[in-house]
């Protein structure tokens, strides 16, 4: 019976310290459901040539939400527990007014729980703040967990939605081979300096007619061994618009403004897979324009110094 009145006790505190936010849910089976998405999302990859950088952010940002929502969910539950130990010592050491504990009416209950609810509350405030606040958090995690697995969902639609205008474009532009021109580093008859020299041919057209039109850059840099994505299959090039690591002056961003423009205008024509330019990016298999992406930590990870370009 003492039991029985205990749990009623607890959940009942969870929700009357709780304002308007219920208990948090069970989680439901978010990892059986990205694991069908990865899977999705994996076969798209393929079959489109490779990185799908908004896809991928928005798995990652996925991932990070359900990990979040589970810790926080983790950290409710310990405290509920702790709750519940604390209204059990309480009636065994006699702290709780006995009086509207046991009634005639209800015989069976040992504890009334809204005698432990308002002696917890008068006792032990902090803790009671403690579940409130984690209660809160763990809604608000497990809201935010679902909602990027929705993104990640539409993501995948949208693009599976894109596969027969992929397809004509991906057959219009073969794969190609990485290879060098010139020395590794440095100028080789371009305007701007060129930093991993080494890139397929349709990269090298691009880079080459951008830097004319829009050169000097700072620096342009191209092939990086050891990259798990464009950069390390010769794909890809960064138009630096500060080499500093520093913010880009006003000119300089209305200039990569520019030079991100005219990539996407001439996109067709140029073999390009998509550009990342100011924290966003322009997928041309998506068809969706740009898109904001996460935020990677810096000034050069979220590209607000380089326009990147990546070619087919």
């Amino acid at each position: 019976m003492l039991g029985v009145g205990l749990a009623l006790a607890v959940a009942a505190l969870a929700t009357q310290t709780s304002g308007a936010s219920a208990a948090p849910e069970a989680p439901k089976d978010d990892k059986a459901e990205f694991a069908k998405l990865k899977k999705r999302s994996d076969a798209l990859a393929k079959e489109y040539r490779g990185e799908l950088v908004s896809l991928d952010e928005a798995k990652k940002a996925a991932q990070k939400a359900g990990t979040g929502a589970d810790r926080a969910t983790r950290e409710y539950e310990v405290a509920r527990s702790a709750v519940g130990r604390l209204a059990a010592s309480s009636y065994m050491s006699g702290q709780l007014d006995t009086v509207p504990m046991v009634t005639a009416a209800d015989s069976e209950r040992a504890v009334h729980d809204a005698a432990v609810v308002e002696h917890l509350a008068r006792n032990n405030g902090r803790k009671i703040e403690n579940l409130r606040a984690l209660t809160d958090q763990a809604n608000r995690a497990r809201e935010d967990a679902k909602a990027k697995l929705a993104e990640v969902r539409k993501e995948i639609d949208d693009l599976e939605g894109q596969r027969d205008r992929v397809r004509k474009l991906l057959a219009k532009y073969k794969p190609e081979k990485p290879v060098q021109s010139g020395k590794p580093d440095g100028a080789s008859g371009t305007k701007s300096p060129i930093m991993g020299n080494t890139m397929t041919p349709r990269m090298r057209t691009a880079m080459q007619e951008i830097d004319a039109k829009f050169g000097p850059f700072p620096a342009i840099g191209c092939a990086r061994p050891g990259d798990p994505q464009d950069h390390g299959s010769g794909t890809a090039c960064d138009f630096m618009e500060n080499a500093a690591g520093r913010m880009p002056s006003a000119s300089a961003q209305a200039h990569g403004d520019q030079v991100a423009q005219y990539v996407i205008s001439n996109a067709s024509r140029l073999g390009i897979k998509y550009v990342i330019w100011k924290q966003r990016i322009y997928d041309m298999r998506s068809g969706s324009g740009w898109k904001a992406m996460e935020d990677r930590g810096g000034i050069t990870q979220n590209h607000f110094d380089h326009v990147h370009v990546s070619v087919l």
